[in-house]
């Protein structure tokens, strides 16, 4: 059996439609893994800041760690120093 990517406790982004776009952070508060026939999907159940409770299936575009979406932000400023104009 594989390991989980998320465990409880971890901070993730997750998108609550399930489409991919506008996440949001959340807190995972279960984590398993869903078997059904030969087919194994990683699941978790996240905790929004308003109280909400979704489960997702525990792969991206759909939940990603809140670390990947700071490091995209480091990337997209450069090297993280104040641009010299002049």
């Amino acid at each position: 059996m594989s390991e989980l990517a998320y465990k409880v406790g971890d901070r993730v982004l997750a998108s609550r439609a399930q489409d991919g776009e506008n996440h949001e952070e959340a807190t995972v508060i279960d984590a398993y893994t869903l078997l059904i026939g030969d087919e194994v999907r990683p699941t978790v159940r996240v905790k929004f800041e308003d109280g909400e409770l979704v489960f997702l299936t525990a792969t991206e575009p759909d939940v990603r760690p809140v670390e990947a979406e700071e490091a995209e932000e480091t990337e997209e400023t450069g090297d993280g120093q104040p641009d010299a104009d002049g």
